[in-house]
């Protein structure tokens, strides 16, 4: 729906109704690469027969960086990155070549080479894009066939989807179940443009309306059994109102995927598709919690999330001795999958979840395996060119001791990630204040909180350590900006603490313990 992908369509069109022609426009450069886009390059490419992309960068919502880490600038006074594109359609039908040439640094660098140069000057090369995707950037391939023999994560556990649309975070979104149900109950009680005034709703939009909104809540009443926890941030649970309509309090609450895990003993993974250019793959994660689609775990991405049970919707057929629902669940694992692990390790799989790695395998045991190969460093780095751009695929092994190492390993930071583990920091809260969160700083391991207030004894991997776009010691702090922290508060940021650094200790675990890619 974005409008320059229109303006180009229309071109497009124009020139094939004339035979011939050339199209030229300053843009967006999310078609270049974005997955969604995939299509339109395919297009193009058998409309047009040269397409020449000069990539003029600058992307500040992608923290996009010179190749060489200095400060990279837009051309214009604009976050999104922005690119020429040429696109020339001769008389006669040639054999498409598509060329490639960008531009890194300051904006008056950038602005000089293009009062100089023009197309026959500049040092173009040639792409060769190709199914799937297309791509109208520079990629290297070389390891692209080993890559694509892995399972993809969404044909592992085919039952999947983006996550939860608030369409207004600020709203639906609260950091106590206290304060959730106390905006719940004033939203409710005003008028239209008063709530759309008081909480600053903006207008209307086609999915999610104020008083569609208010209507949903009235419709179900205001009661605490639809507080749920939500998964806002990495290590960072908030709470929405959650009633399962579509277009209501929520815009898109996924009905049909959360019933697998809204008060059910399920954990999720959740991963996106593709990461941003400027960091390396680290968007996986996990949680028994839903998610949002947007901001976790990167803004400039959609997150999905797969529940690794599933759940029948007919619960009462399943009641235990005490009458409370106690469903029958089977694993979200394709058959073909789960047929290949067998074959590779020579292990029955038991879906019960009781496998026990000698003579059986179970689901956790794969969701811990799949866990500790997506956090491997080596893995991210090796296949780091394909990561951004499509969902992870998963290598498997037929070694069960590797298996069962990975998977133990895997286990460990799955607990860690689902704050549920017994884990200490050496990290200390030493000075005694108003414990107001204003400008937080890291210093000779320290993270100020304030002028005088901090944690002490914080490591600088520890500090710098980033779970999809997010630093996450940094983000938990900012998004209390303002706010005294309670005892609770200072207690979790330990955990967080202690977390990372623990994940940061198995990542390199696990890399120690994996042979040379592929694997075998």
């Amino acid at each position: 729906n974005d409008d320059y992908v229109k303006f180009i369509r229309f071109a497009q069109w124009r020139i094939n109704t004339t035979g011939y022609g050339i199209l030229g426009f300053v843009t967006n450069h999310g078609y270049l690469d974005n997955p969604t886009f995939r299509g339109m390059r395919q297009a193009l490419m058998q409309d047009f027969d040269e397409i020449y992309i000069l990539d003029l960068h600058g992307n500040s919502k992608k923290k996009e960086k010179c190749p060489d880490g200095s400060v990279d600038k837009n051309v214009f006074d604009i976050q999104q990155g922005v690119a020429i594109g040429i696109f020339v359609k001769h008389k006669s039908k040639q054999t498409v070549k598509v060329f490639h040439a960008e531009l890194w640094g300051e904006r008056k660098g950038k602005y000089a080479w293009l009062e100089e140069q023009d197309v026959k000057s500049t040092d173009w090369k040639e792409l060769k894009p190709t199914s799937p995707f297309y791509l109208f950037i520079p990629q290297n391939t070389e390891l692209l066939d080993e890559y694509e023999k892995g399972w993809k994560i969404t044909d592992i556990m085919p039952i999947n989807s983006a996550g939860i649309v608030t369409a207004r975070d600020n709203l639906t979104i609260h950091k106590s179940p206290q304060a959730l149900i106390e905006t719940v109950k004033d939203f409710v009680s005003l008028q239209p443009e008063s709530a759309r005034e008081k909480y600053q709703l903006g207008k209307d939009a086609k999915d999610w309306q104020v008083h569609l909104a208010q209507t949903d809540i009235e419709s179900h009443n205001i009661d605490d059994s639809y507080v749920t926890p939500i998964l806002y941030r990495p290590f960072d649970k908030r709470y929405s109102y959650y009633t399962g309509r579509s277009q209501g309090f929520l815009c898109r609450p996924r009905t049909s995927i959360m019933y697998h895990i809204m008060g059910l003993n399920n954990s999720c993974l959740f991963f996106s598709r593709g990461a941003s250019k400027a960091k390396p793959f680290n968007h996986i994660f996990c949680s028994d919690s839903p998610i949002i689609a947007r901001g976790f775990p990167d803004a400039s991405c959609i997150a999905y999330f797969s529940p690794l049970y599933l759940y029948p919707n007919e619960k009462d057929e399943f009641l235990n001795g005490n009458g409370k629902p106690k469903p029958k669940r089977k694993p979200n694992f394709a058959p073909n999958f789960i047929k290949d692990i067998e074959t590779r390790l020579s292990l029955k799989f038991i879906d019960d979840g009781t496998g026990n790695l000698k003579t059986t395998i179970g689901p956790e045991d794969v969701f811990h395996y799949m866990y500790a190969i997506f956090h491997s460093p080596t893995y991210r780095q090796r296949y780091g060119e394909f990561l951004k751009i499509d969902f992870p695929r998963l290598p498997l092994t037929s070694d069960k001791k590797l298996f069962k190492q990975l998977a133990k390993l895997g286990k460990q930071l799955v607990t860690i990630h689902l704050m549920e583990a017994d884990i200490e920091t050496e990290s200390s809260y030493p000075i005694e204040g108003d414990n107001l969160v204003d400008k937080i700083t890291y210093k000779s391991e320290k993270v100020y909180i304030n002028k005088t207030q901090y944690f002490d004894n914080v490591k600088e991997n520890v500090w710098q350590f980033h779970i999809g776009g997010y630093q996450v010691c940094q983000k938990w702090l900012k998004d209390r900006k303002g706010r005294e922290l309670s005892y609770e508060d200072y207690e979790h940021y330990f955990y967080i603490l202690a977390a990372l650094e623990q994940t940061i200790d198995l990542m390199e675990k696990i890399d120690a313990t994996l042979p040379e890619f592929p694997l075998s």
